[in-house]
């Protein structure tokens, strides 16, 4: 019982792991079209 539970806590960590690294990739994405929107213009 404990190990499945301790198993799922870790699986839930890396799976908010991976979304906190795709938002951190998607706002650099994004910081890096915008100024080089800003630099065209």
């Amino acid at each position: 019982m404990m190990g499945y539970d301790w198993s799922g806590e870790r699986t839930r960590r890396v799976k908010m792991m991976r979304y906190g690294v795709a938002i951190v990739l998607a706002i650099g994405l994004i910081a890096g079209a915008a100024s080089l929107t800003m630099q065209a213009i």
